[in-house]
């Protein structure tokens, strides 16, 4: 079997169907591969980095993994970015790049380059992938594909990279394997400190091959069975428990890493039996429609609601953390300053994770080094154990009470936010959400349209916001919505800003070509709008390169749609409540609108360098916020 055949064979039996790439000469065979396989099909992009962010939305949308693939040098070169996306947003994405033959490999150390478009593709790739590899033998593929998949699904998801020599694409697969067990490739009881080892030295430039330990027992997880769960996970249940039975003010604070809806579901109907909010990262802000009476927003240091940040600051007295970071993204740069009266129990599978403390020296706080979704397995047992028994009652809460503190403190703070003139961006992207109701995925670029979309959108039940939120990649919402498409089968639509989407701009033609069913929204201030307004604050006014007339500018974005033969729309943002669900009514073809902002424009609420996360500018009433926090 060729070994390209065989590559495109195993893939869609993993349920891949959709590959996102860019032809060249160095990938030519895995793509003719993709081409005739009666189950798969390849869709191009225009820059090799729009098919990287096209699998990032993909792995995003669907919940599974994605493929992506680029010729040698420049092309996988061009992946970074979007392999940097998925490494640090835990999303799974196998990358094949080509590359020179290997008999063209000179074998002398330190000469610059072995041929032309040849480029070290391993070694750049190897600080933001779990696994990279170069194949040097036909055979290789065949375990190093099953060990790169189970890498890339298993533990902290994350990228992984195969490495494809032109010889070794047209060569051949004696015994085609599909599923070789972790055993069989040497991962048994041994699994944690096998991955710790160094790696034997393979590939371009004798380049070492790499598989990070940056999961606990990353590849032990997989081999068990949905029943099964860990000794640590059933710990972690325990500490839980325990720990609720004496809180008063319990927060559930919920993450990426937990991205198996049937458990997100588990762990909502114990948080409903039990009365508990639910705060989330701006990554899992989707999992609870926006109307939920748990959602109580996305924790942020910098921009999350105001609410949300108060409520785990301020006012809880125990914090019961799954699958989320508290990098200083989310709860700010003054990290033991953080839910001081607060119990904290963190469960994390990423061990490096836990090794920051919130707390100064981890005093009152438990972590576990374990998968949420066990841990919340291991709950909902204890939960129907205890229910069943009609034991001491314990794993039996109501926090009525402080829910409905929770309740008050977030209507007060929205009327905050609600009479803010300086917020009327949020207020046209409610709008715009109620007319984007029957999208399943929205994908959102980075500048101050994402604070905007995350503060405000309405999203509804099972609907996907997507974000880049590690890596913050601008460019990052029109491909990621296309690759969103693909992953649902259903219409999509992206949110960006005017210099978010310049930077991927050509993927409109891929957008007309297919006829893809995405709306496109362009908030267009003429600005660099999140780094003005820091030039405004520290840098006396001087918008360098982020203004018209100071180094940056902006096309008319209604009129590049038309001209790639887009339907299209402009107005003004005061309009966009009345007019835009007129032209956004129908989602079967692509359209764009695109949104007239004063270049002035501001991210609020917004915490000041200094301050407590739950006092951000412009500042609540003193009236409401004594009273808030005399609750």
């Amino acid at each position: 079997m060729k070994v390209t055949d065989y590559i495109v064979e195993f893939l869609q039996r993993k349920g891949i169907h959709d590959f996102f790439g860019y032809q060249g000469t160095m990938i030519a065979h895995l793509v003719d591969s993709i081409e005739k396989n009666p189950h798969t099909r390849s869709h191009s992009s225009y820059h090799e980095q729009g098919a990287a962010f096209a699998a990032c939305g993909y792995a995003q949308a669907g919940e599974r993994c994605a493929c992506a693939y680029a010729t040698s040098g420049p092309g996988a070169a061009n992946l970074i970015s979007g392999i940097a996306d998925a490494y640090f947003d835990s999303l799974p994405v196998v990358f094949l790049t080509g590359q020179l033959n290997t008999y063209e490999y000179s074998g002398i150390p330190g000469l610059r380059q072995q041929g032309f478009q040849e480029i070290d593709i391993v070694a750049m790739a190897k600080p933001v992938t779990k696994y990279a590899v170069q194949i040097r033998e036909d055979e290789d593929i065949v375990k190093e594909l099953n060990k790169a998949y189970h890498i890339a699904n298993s533990g902290r998801k994350g990228p992984v990279l195969i490495d494809l020599p032109m010889n070794i694409q047209r060569g051949d697969v004696k015994n085609p394997v599909y599923d070789i067990s972790l055993d069989e490739m040497g991962f048994g009881a041994a699994c944690e400190s096998s991955m710790e080892a160094t790696a034997n030295s393979c590939g371009a430039a004798g380049v070492d091959m790499a598989m990070k330990p940056d999961d606990s027992g990353v590849l032990e997880s997989a081999k068990m069975a949905d029943c099964e769960i860990s000794a640590c996970a059933v710990s972690a249940a325990d500490a839980i428990r325990e720990a609720l039975d004496k809180a008063q003010r319990p927060v559930i604070m919920l993450g990426h890493g937990v991205s198996d809806k049937a458990v997100r579901d588990q762990l909502f109907t114990l948080a409903r039996q039990w009365k508990i909010p639910i705060i989330t990262s701006v990554l899992e802000m989707s999992a609870l429609p926006w109307d939920d009476p748990l959602n109580f927003g996305c924790i942020g240091g910098a921009y999350g609601h105001r609410y949300a940040n108060m409520i785990a600051n301020a006012k809880s007295d125990l914090l019961i953390c799954l699958g989320i970071s508290l990098c200083t993204r989310q709860i700010g740069t003054k990290v033991h300053e953080f839910a001081k009266n607060a119990k904290i129990i963190r469960v994390d599978i990423d061990n490096y994770n836990l090794q920051r403390n919130i707390h100064e020296n981890g005093i009152d706080e438990m972590k576990f080094c374990a998968d949420a979704a066990e841990v919340i397995r291991a709950m909902a047992e204890n939960a129907e154990s205890a229910g069943s028994a009609e034991s001491d009652g314990s794993m039996v809460y109501d926090f009525s009470e402080w829910l409905a503190v929770c309740a008050d403190i977030k209507k007060s703070l929205r009327a905050v936010d609600d009479s803010t003139p300086e917020r009327y961006p949020n207020r046209m992207i409610a709008a715009l959400s109620d007319a984007l109701a029957d999208t399943s995925a929205v994908a959102v670029d980075v500048g101050q349209h994402m604070v905007w979309s995350y503060q405000s959108f309405h999203n509804q039940k099972d609907q996907k916001l997507l974000f880049s939120g590690g890596h913050g990649a601008m460019g990052y919402a029109l491909p990621a919505a296309i690759g969103a498409y693909y992953a649902t089968g259903k219409p999509v639509a992206c949110i960006c800003g005017d210099g978010a989407f310049q930077m991927n701009i050509q993927e409109l033609e891929w957008v007309k070509r297919e006829n893809l069913p995405i709306t496109m929204m362009v908030m267009n201030n003429h600005a660099l709008g999140m780094i003005r307004h820091l030039q405004r604050d520290y840098f006396e006014q001087v918008y360098a390169d982020t203004s018209e007339g100071s180094g940056f500018s902006s096309c008319n974005f209604a009129e590049v749609a038309k001209a790639y033969g887009i339907s299209s729309a402009c107005m003004d943002a005061n309009e966009v409540a009345e007019k835009a669900a007129d032209f956004l009514h129908g989602t079967e073809a692509p359209k764009l609108l695109e949104i007239r902002l004063e270049p002035g424009t501001f991210a609020y609420p917004k915490t000041c360098l200094g301050e407590p996360i739950h006092n951000q500018q412009p500042y609540i009433p003193k009236d409401v916020y004594d009273r808030l926090m005399d609750l």
